[in-house]
């Protein structure tokens, strides 16, 4: 799935119903991040919420293709330790 501009709390719910709505009934989830340019802690409680789903599935979240600036903000919160990254 791609995610395209900013996810913050204006548009989470609509952005947590997208990623949750297309989650594989089993395997890895592949994010696609190119066009990502935000994120917010709404947008990380979502992955975290997404990654914990995945892990019960002994599947991965995996993040492709995420810039620098969302990528420290992963880093600094500590997500980015339980990602995988493409």
């Amino acid at each position: 799935m791609e995610l395209i501009g900013r996810i913050d709390s204006t548009n989470a719910g609509e952005w947590e119903n997208r990623i949750k709505n297309n989650l594989p009934e089993s395997g890895d989830y592949e994010l696609d991040c190119t066009q990502l340019s935000y994120i917010s802690s709404a947008g990380i409680r979502i992955l975290i919420s997404v990654y914990k789903v995945l892990k019960g599935r002994n599947s991965e979240l995996i993040m492709k293709d995420v810039s620098p600036a969302v990528k420290e903000v992963l880093d600094l919160t500590g997500v980015a330790d339980f990602l995988k990254f493409i």
